[in-house]
């Protein structure tokens, strides 16, 4: 068993109690099955980012929080050759730049392809800085085309989708802001759905 599959389905586990929600309840809300959900609680499967994307919703928590909590060390400095991956896979790259219950977090993220990244509404908003490269994100059906040193701002709760145009890989540093309606001592945060365009 997977050690942090373990603390991951701990950390939902927690998170669907404190909502005082069963996984019949769950399941219906976010549309997988009861067997499913057990396991990934149970630490017995690893979840997709669509998936997790999907339950963290659903329990009005975030995918940045749980992977943030996963190493709660909060070092204050993180260096690069020790960032956390969040997640990575063909063409995308997310890497932590933050550790530990912060009232904000930092997600690197480094993209190769070209591909069409959805990602659904969050429950904060979050602000996005381009280092190297150009990305294209359309944000309520407006495009924007980011450049190095140029930032966007996301309010929560708005779709986009964005994706690579530079020939040279596009790296960009996201925060993201307490969610709405979250206590002073939020642990929840927003984060971006991986899964290209079809």
């Amino acid at each position: 068993m997977d050690r942090q599959n373990l603390q991951l389905g701990n950390m939902l586990k927690e998170s669907r109690k404190k909502e005082k929600m069963t996984l019949q309840a769950l399941s219906g809300l976010t549309g997988l099955s009861i067997s499913y959900l057990s396991m990934l609680e149970r630490g017995l499967t690893s979840p997709t980012v669509e998936n997790l994307q999907i339950v963290c919703r659903a329990l009005g928590i975030t995918m940045a929080d749980l992977f943030s909590r996963l190493d709660a060390a909060g070092n204050v400095v993180v260096r690069k050759q020790e960032r956390p991956v969040i997640f990575s896979g063909e063409g995308y790259l997310y890497e932590a730049g933050t550790q530990g219950n912060r009232q904000m977090r930092c997600v690197i993220m480094t993209i190769s392809d070209n591909e069409v990244h959805l990602s659904n509404a969050h429950v904060a908003d979050e602000v996005g800085y381009v280092v190297s490269g150009s990305i294209v994100m359309t944000v309520s059906g407006v495009d924007h085309l980011v450049n190095p040193g140029d930032c966007i701002y996301i309010d929560a709760n708005c779709n986009h989708s964005f994706r690579k145009v530079s020939q040279e890989d596009c790296v960009t540093i996201w925060v993201y802001g307490p969610a709405y309606g979250a206590s002073t001592n939020l642990e929840s945060t927003a984060f971006l759905n991986l899964e290209p365009e079809k």
